[in-house]
């Protein structure tokens, strides 16, 4: 299984880096805030990013990462 780097920092943002540091550019970031309601309020903290090929290369929590993410991911990332 492949590494996927995650890193937290300490107010609470968190960076998925499913491209594993590959070193692309980050060309398109699309929030889903726009889709949080009721039922998943986590939507409005997640943002999406794409490389220049419109290939999935990162999830981006910008705020309470412990809320948006499961604790054994949380478990697993480095601390910046």
């Amino acid at each position: 299984m492949a590494e996927i780097p995650i890193t937290v920092d300490d107010e609470g943002r968190a960076y998925i880096d499913l491209a594993a540091g590959s070193g692309g550019e980050i060309r398109y970031s699309v929030a889903l805030d726009d889709l949080a309601d009721d039922r998943v309020p986590a939507l409005g903290s997640i943002v999406l990013q794409f490389d220049y090929f419109g290939r999935l290369a990162g999830i981006e929590v910008l705020a309470s990462a412990s809320s948006v993410l499961p604790p054994a991911l949380l478990d697993a990332a480095s601390r910046t």
